[in-house]
């Protein structure tokens, strides 16, 4: 039997389009944020308990306080770490009014459960119930699924070894178009933080959606700095029964330096490294087929690579200030022989980063994924 489409269909299938895209446009979880409000600022201090010598209970304590996101939400609370076993969190939400930020509703809703850690080294939200439940007004809870396959190494002290090996083994390269130009990079057997199939709890804002995370967040023992590959980090989500898709691409370098800088309440603070963020949304993809590594001039494509000179196109940029101190570590036998702390025993975070051009839902988006791995990002 044929089925015939006539024009009036056609026409009632288009404007059901547009109302959909209407609709998707109208809400708030696609708006740019305004400029002079799209940041990311806040403060959390990290207790590495299970390095330290004046502590036997093994568990690492991460407390944030006013993690502020935009105009949007702001996170405090506290996770807890033992290591290779369960982050178990319990993250509080303070909400924004939309129309009027400086009204803030207080403890809306609450990140809770457990990030259980298998016997391989994969981070399972399924089985601890990690999940958002928003508790005051409308009360739902949405949960975290799929699984996070972690790095290979998550002992301190294993790096200086896992390095070793690196030099040993295959290398990746890494590409990306700068002042319109390819530039590579090559890493000696980076370890990788593989998404599969990961899912982002909706929430606290009802306009926040569930989300899928797939793709690599690779690790570069060599320098400590973190990259995505070709195929980028990306995000997936549904607005008003329209699908999204975001490619978020691009690197977090380490830096390791000392020195101050200001806080958000003009406060001069020391850092002992920091984190540069230097990542982009939906950025030129390049092809892997034009990818090439010279080795002469490593150093200039290195530096072109991790430039963050232009940030005008959409992404986050800005720092990730560490302030890291050794007092009272636990000590192994280093190279030569001799004795050597297994890493900090603390850690004062303080981030102070940018979005550019970026919507409601993208910065929300990543927010949650850094609270997913809270763990690794803070390791080394």
């Amino acid at each position: 039997m044929t089925i015939r489409i006539v024009p009036a269909t056609l026409a009632c299938a288009a404007g059901l389009l547009a109302a959909s895209t209407a609709l998707a446009q109208q809400s708030p979880a696609l708006k740019e944020i305004p400029a002079d409000k799209a940041k990311l600022t806040g403060a959390m201090t990290v207790d590495y308990n299970s390095r330290s010598m004046r502590s036997s209970s093994g568990t690492d304590l991460y407390e944030i306080s006013d993690l502020s996101v935009a105009d949007l939400m702001i996170l405090k609370g506290s996770v807890q770490r033992t290591p290779g076993k369960s982050l178990v969190y319990s993250v509080k939400f303070d909400v924004m009014n939309p129309s009027n930020p400086s009204q803030i509703a207080r403890e809306v809703a609450i990140m809770r459960g457990d990030l259980q850690i298998d016997a391989n080294g994969r981070y399972n939200p399924d089985a601890g119930r990690l999940r958002i439940d928003v508790v005051k007004g409308n009360q739902t809870s949405s949960a975290f699924g799929g699984s996070i396959q972690g790095r290979n190494v998550t002992r301190w002290w294993e790096v200086g070894e896992q390095f070793r090996k690196a030099q040993k083994e295959a290398t990746k390269i890494y590409s990306r178009v700068v002042d319109g130009k390819l530039v590579s990079i090559q890493v000696k057997n980076p370890d990788p933080l593989r998404f599969e199939r990961t899912q982002l709890a909706a929430g606290p804002f009802s306009f926040l959606p569930e989300t899928r995370v797939s793709g690599n967040l690779d690790y570069d023992y060599e320098l400590g700095n973190w990259l995505t590959d070709a195929n980028g980090v990306t995000f997936t989500y549904t607005v008003a029964d329209r699908s999204f898709t975001d490619r978020v691409s691009g690197s977090i370098r380490f830096v390791e330096e000392e020195n101050t800088f200001t806080d958000k309440a003009g406060k001069k603070r020391p850092y002992t490294g920091y984190y540069e963020y230097n990542l982009r949304w939906n950025e030129q993809a390049v092809n892997t087929d034009q990818s090439f590594f010279d080795g002469g001039q490593a150093q200039a494509q290195s530096d072109a690579f991790f430039s963050a000179a232009d940030q005008s196109k959409p992404g986050l940029y800005g720092r990730v200030y560490y302030n890291d101190s050794e007092d009272a570590c636990k000590r192994v036998k280093g190279e030569g022989g001799k004795d050597q702390c297994v890493g900090p025993t603390r850690s004062e975070v303080n981030w102070d980063l940018k979005a550019e051009k970026l919507t409601y839902a993208q910065l929300a988006n990543w927010v949650k994924l850094e609270m997913l791995i809270l763990g690794p990002l803070t390791d080394e």
